[in-house]
């Protein structure tokens, strides 16, 4: 299973701030006359019912007890986006996903986090049925939304289980197509950077038609969308890789807190090469030069060469996308009609990062290799004679060297060593992966009047997603390891001999083409839905109301599969250098039958102190056929003492079934990150760190097979990153959440008209969550604690005593799944509009903002309690700010619309190192990074603005103009290895704050 499954799981960040459908919703583009619409209501463009995202109960003047967020049309072609990501991850206190501005760790998704708690906690519809997910996480790709059929968007942001089923924790987003247009739509646009970088353009062509007297519609809408790539080295913030913590020099000086740039840091596999095992003096890694090592000082280089992957790194990833829409219904008598929707969207993402080279992988090098000098040889063997394990065993008729004196007979006999030469293959340019994903839905249905007041609809879905991802640019270690011995008998056929102890030029094109071979993995999944349901109302109400009883009930049935697999090399851990893990086959199914049921009654309406008191129940049960049934339910209702003021509180229980990825995926040795190894440099640093960390360290060193001795020359983790083993867990129960909101909502029409306020209080806590442990977590309390239960998850690699190296040999940190997390998010939303007309024209206002209060997550009852509101480090992944905010201010004089939006980021801390004694299993507290560089420890409030003006040019044609980052502020500086590697990336948080730069948008509408 992908580490990034689990990443989201463990990142408690930010959450998404829910907000109420106001008189004129956040963000929306004015109307011509004003709204007097209630809160919460959002008229459907055909019937007077209210179509309420969070209920299936659909009928007039229902007022929701839950917050529900809008984005709608006019808003989204303001911004005028690519994808419907685009626009949805700069909601307050929402969590950038996997996203365009993600590259090393990307995988070919556009996903949304809501109120931080993971992707695959928050549900996505389209037209209120579920999607098929791309990944086996459960994850929807938000690429394959028709953004040009968009008439809005819902943002129910609360537990929704017992309305949806599971998945639904953090909440629901619903994507409301265009219903009965009749037309031909035609738009497009064009944008690109001030830089002339980053290209990106969408045309859209959309045509309905009504048929046989209005009793039938058809639409269909082809859309393409093509996003060219930004590289980091076009930036001047990201044109080297910054470390993020000081030097060993400046933290003894104590000057760490004064220095305002980290170093230039990138990674070890560089050109020269250089040698990590065995190890020189000390156990200083040796760089090799020219062919041969630098024995000026005895064989130890003060300085080893870093290769700057950064400028080769994306900060926007390319997309082609070809999509197709359609949907269809037909009134076959009053009491019938028959409907159909479905899509199919083909994408590419590409994703491109440094070149592959040999990295901490282990190759067994015979001392006479045709590369070497005869200086280099006889060096290499005086260091493998020091050096434990650095002689394979079965070298049957070779010399094995117990002093320097053996080894001329041993560099004659071909005696092979263990070696780990880490050698960028610059030569041979970028790894790209591109990921091609085929992706279809078919909707079916019949819907019509049960009675006079009930409606009933049988409707069943099937989709699938089919995802291939094809890397070039890599090197297999099989074909390394045998051009290293010279191509022995045996080899693949084309073996060509290779020197990777030369300078940049000495990987020839036929050496490269030997050891670079294609490969693919590939990733299916499949969703199929059967759906009964019941909705409308009971024909009577009580005796004090007017609007009768509204109820809902149904059954449903789910069923997800889905497998991944890949080509040999791809499946076979370390086979691929530089891969992160192999791509082990995966294959799991699981099916879900439902029965829901809800009602609201309005109690009291018009009465003395009682406009209006509704209540409104539901619960769902869902029997799952791997973890079994489970009940689902929420409570809540709203009070209006008069029609301008309305109190609303929800209660509900949500629960989430494990997902194919979490249960079925097999042990694998995967990436994560980690800035400083407890147990690297010296021994008197390692003691500095704590009381335990010498005898853990020796205890964990002696474990993988080595002397104590090793410890004080345990190598840093290559390039901020280090080996963790993954696995799923069949045994995993459903995780439980409480979401609990309450708020009030206000809208004063006597005394000021056009005016609408939300204020809304919102927790949830998830226990028994389905998560695994970070790095730190695991780190942390095994060398605060020297608990062997946790200190033998850590396994170090048995040659240099890291965590990092060749995943066969080196598992590094064991990070299994279970049901032992516990989540907890807590805050307010605030949410504000007003329109007014000024004669001239109509000014429209709109505010959204939230304020986090708490975010927490503990991945074990043993474990840190860990605080992320306000903080960054590689556990609070990516910034969780406190405060956020979007606000629009919209003035529309005629035909022309000239807007202004702003987004608010506010200030944000390094979380901080652990106290001491580190706290545990208790209250909440931090465990972040140490000796972070002076100006990296804070990123400032950031505050960006968009400038739109738009032109209705006739009554067939709209022209749109868009400047985004207006100011063209520069984003923050932190540092590479301040992050996990896919948030933080070419030094700041591109998914956070705009690293791109002011940019210049044109879109033209066409409407007849």
């Amino acid at each position: 299973m992908p580490n990034g499954l689990f990443k989201s799981a463990l990142l408690a960040s930010s959450m998404f701030a829910g907000s109420a459908v106001l008189a004129t919703p956040a963000f929306a583009q004015a109307t011509a006359e004003p709204v007097e619409a209630q809160p919460d209501q959002v008229e459907s463009p055909t019937t007077d019912e209210i179509v309420v995202t969070g209920s299936r109960i659909a009928r007039p003047n229902l007022e929701q007890s839950s917050p529900v967020s809008v984005v709608d049309a006019e808003e989204i072609a303001l911004t005028q986006p690519v994808s419907a990501e685009e626009f949805l991850r700069e909601l307050p206190g929402t969590v950038p996903g996997i996203g365009p501005a993600v590259n090393n760790g990307a995988n070919g998704s556009a996903t949304l986090n809501l109120r931080g708690l993971g992707t695959n906690r928050n549900l996505i519809l389209l037209n209120e049925r579920r999607i098929v997910p791309a990944t086996l996480g459960a994850v929807v790709d938000l690429n394959i939304v028709p953004v040009a059929l968009l008439e809005r968007v819902d943002v129910f942001t609360g537990g929704a289980s017992s309305v949806y089923g599971a998945d639904a924790i953090a909440g629901v987003v619903n994507f409301i197509t265009r219903r009965n247009f009749a037309g031909l739509d035609v738009s497009g646009n064009y944008g690109i950077t001030e830089r002339g970088d980053g290209a990106s353009y969408r045309a859209d062509l959309t045509m309905g038609a009504n048929f046989d007297d209005n009793r039938g519609n058809a639409v269909f809408s082809v859309s393409y969308t093509n996003t060219q790539p930004v590289l980091q080295g076009s930036r001047p913030i990201s044109l080297v890789s910054r470390a993020s913590t000081c030097t060993a020099g400046q933290v003894s000086a104590g000057t760490c807190e004064q220095q305002t740039v980290g170093a230039a840091q990138g990674s070890n596999t560089a050109v020269p090469a250089s040698l990590f095992f065995p190890l020189g003096l000390a156990g200083t890694p040796i760089q090799v030069n020219g062919g041969q090592f630098d024995a000026a000082t005895g064989g130890i280089v003060s300085g080893l060469s870093n290769y700057n992957f950064n400028p080769v790194n994306i900060f926007q990833t390319p997309l082609d996308r070809w999509s197709l829409f359609g949907q269809a219904r037909y009134e076959v008598s009053p009491a019938v009609e028959v409907f159909t929707e479905g899509f199919f969207v083909r994408s590419t993402v590409r994703q491109e990062i440094a070149p592959t080279g040999t990295f901490t992988n282990v190759f067994q090098v015979p001392l006479n290799n045709q590369f070497l000098t005869p200086a280099t040889r006889l060096q290499l063997c005086g260091l493998a004679v020091n050096s434990t394990g650095a002689f394979p065993a079965g070298q049957t008729g070779r010399v094995i060297p117990t002093t320097v004196a053996d080894c001329p007979a041993a560099i004659a006999s071909g005696t092979e060593i263990n070696a780990i030469i880490a050698r960028r293959f610059v030569e041979t340019g970028p790894r790209v992966t591109e990921y091609t994903t085929n992706t279809f839905q078919v909707v079916g249905g019949l819907r019509g009047a049960l009675t006079a007041n009930l409606d009933w609809e049988l409707s069943g879905q099937y989709g699938e997603s089919r995802r291939v991802n094809t890397s070039t640019g890599t090197a297999l270690q099989d074909r390394v390891q045998q051009a290293l011995r010279g191509c022995p008998t045996g080899s693949t056929s084309g073996c060509v001999p290779i020197n990777i102890f030369g300078g940049e030029g000495t990987l020839t094109p036929a050496m490269l083409a030997f050891v670079g071979v294609p490969t693919s993995t590939f990733i299916n999944t499949e969703l199929g839905a059967a759906q009964a349901t019941v909705s409308g109302d009971l024909g009577f109400s009580s005796p004090f109301a007017n609007e009768p009883i509204g109820i809902a009930v149904g059954l449903e049935y789910r069923r997800y599969a889905g497998g991944q697999f890949g080509d040999l090399p791809s499946s076979t851990p370390g086979a691929v250098l530089g891969a992160g893990g192999a791509f082990l086959t995966v294959n799991g199914e699981y099916n879900s039958k439902e029965a829901f049921a809800e009602l609201v009654v309005p109690l009291v309406e018009e009465r003395p102190f009682f406009h209006n008191l509704t209540v409104e129940a539901g619960a769902r049960y869902a029997d799952n056929s791997i973890s079994g049934g489970d009940w689902t339910y929420k409570v809540g209702g709203n009070y209006s003492p008069i029609p301008e003021v309305k109190f609303r509180g929800v209660y509900s229980r949500s629960v989430r079934a494990a997902n194919l990825g979490e249960l079925f995926a097999p042990r694998n040795t995967v990436l994560s990150n980690l800035a400083t190894d407890p147990c690297q440099g010296t021994r008197a640093q390692v003691q500095a760190r704590g009381a335990n960390h010498i005898a853990v360290c020796e205890a964990q060193l002696v474990a993988a097979g080595l002397p104590t001795s090793t410890l004080g020359g345990v190598p840093a983790p290559i390039a901020g990153q280090v080996n963790v083993t993954t696995q799923g867990n069949t045994n995993l129960d459903p995780e439980v959440a409480d979401t609990l909101t309450a708020g009030v909502v206000l809208q004063p029409r006597r005394f000021l008209s056009g005016f609408a306020l939300t204020f809304d209080w919102y927790r949830i806590k998830v226990k028994e969550a389905i998560t695994a442990p970070g790095v730190s977590d695991i780190l942390g309390r095994c060398f605060a604690t020297a608990d062997p239960a946790l200190c033998t998850l850590v396994q170090r690699n048995p040659l240099t005593g890291g965590l990092s190296g060749d995943p066969s040999t080196t598992p590094g940190v064991f990070l299994f799944t279970t049901n032992q997390g516990r989540l907890h998010t807590e805050g307010f939303d605030l949410t504000a509009s007003y329109r007014r007309d000024l004669g001239f024209g109509i000014l429209n206002l709109s505010f959204n903002g939230n304020h986090t209060t708490k975010s927490r997550f503990q991945a074990f009852p043993q474990g840190i309690n860990r605080e992320c509101v306000g903080r960054y480090s590689v556990s609070c992944d990516p910034p969780l700010p406190r405060y956020s905010a979007n606000g629009r201010a919209t003035l529309s004089v005629e035909d022309s619309d000239i807007s202004l939006a702003w987004r608010h980021i506010s200030r944000n801390n390094v979380e901080p190192v652990a106290p001491t004694p580190q706290v545990f299993g208790g209250p909440p507290t931090t465990g972040g990074p140490a000796n972070v560089i002076g100006a990296y420890r804070q990123i400032p409030a950031s505050n960006y603005f968009d400038l739109a003006f738009q032109q209705q040019i006739s009554d067939t044609m709209r022209f749109t103009f868009l400047v985004q980052n207006l100011l063209d502020k520069d984003p923050p500086d932190v540092g590479n290895t301040i992050g996990s590697t896919s948030f933080n990336s070419g030094n700041t948080y591109p998914t956070i704050y705009d690293a791109l730069g002011r940019r210049y948008t044109v879109g033209v509408n066409l409407r007849f």
